[in-house]
């Protein structure tokens, strides 16, 4: 027996997390990621969604795709996944943007510069929280958006990204590795890896609450906050406020919106 499912796309600099979907919910059944190569064609794109999917076939049973959404920051690849969802599956792919049928509004100044990844964002954080939040996304960048508690996108900061930072760093100076992000066991380290573990670990945790105090106090309101992207978990226990941490937050966002734009 056929499994009907949409399959959801969230496509980062780095990776591409997909999401095997049912109708009836916005949390996916099941994830796999996969490297995002800007030059993939639709063939070797749809090799590896395949293999995802002939992974997940095995706990399941047969799928049958019904449906296909994306949200990307990486134009030079969207066309493959419009040709993935015709050649493939005979399905015209969903592409989230600015222009998409949204339970928000965007107050940028040109809201074709905000980043699909944020809007899924904070399309999910406004269905599943509410407004009155701030959304720190932490990935290839970290990004900082803020809605209002009406859902109005206010706006919001970007700056580097953690693993974006470490090899940066690594690669630019002889002497330095690059380091795992881990809590070191103190702040004031004596030996070279640790002080850079300290430097990343203490610097993005400081980062996070100096632009968090900044927003509250520019907007005067005691925003809440939500976490999401892959260091979440490991920063959530270390700030100095109460998060939600949601990691799943953009793949409920990419659902959530096909589900209000393929009526």
């Amino acid at each position: 027996m056929k499994n009907f499912v949409i399959l959801g796309f969230d496509i980062g600099n780095t990776n591409t997390k997909a999401g095997i979907y049912n109708a009836e919910t916005i949390v996916p059944e099941a994830t796999f990621r996969f490297p995002t190569v800007k030059n993939s064609d639709q063939t070797a794109l749809s090799g590896m969604v395949g293999e995802g999917i002939a992974q997940q076939e095995l706990r399941q049973g047969k799928i049958d795709v019904s449906g296909l959404v994306f949200s990307s920051v990486v134009p030079e690849i969207n066309r493959s996944y419009h040709e993935l969802a015709e050649k493939i599956y005979g399905i015209d792919a969903l592409e989230i943007s600015y222009k998409s049928r949204l339970n928000i509004s965007i107050a940028y100044d040109d809201p074709r510069e905000l980043g699909a990844d944020r809007i899924v964002n904070a399309a999910a954080a406004f269905h599943e929280y509410g407004g009155g939040i701030v959304i720190v996304d932490m990935g290839t960048a970290v990004t900082f958006g803020v809605l209002l508690e009406n859902g109005v996108f206010e706006g919001g900061i970007i700056a580097p990204g953690i693993d974006t930072a470490i090899k940066s760093l690594s690669g630019r100076a002889s002497r330095l590795p690059e380091v795992a992000f881990e809590r070191p066991d103190r702040v004031v380290a004596r030996d070279t890896v640790n002080s850079l573990k300290s430097g990343f670990f203490y610097g993005w945790i400081s980062l996070a609450e100096g632009i968090i105090g900044r927003i509250r106090n520019e907007c005067g309101t005691d925003f809440r906050i939500i976490l999401t992207g892959g260091y979440a978990p490991s920063m959530a226990d270390h700030l100095g406020f109460k998060t939600i941490v949601d990691p799943l937050l953009s793949m409920k966002g990419i659902k959530l919106l096909y589900d209000m734009n393929a009526r």
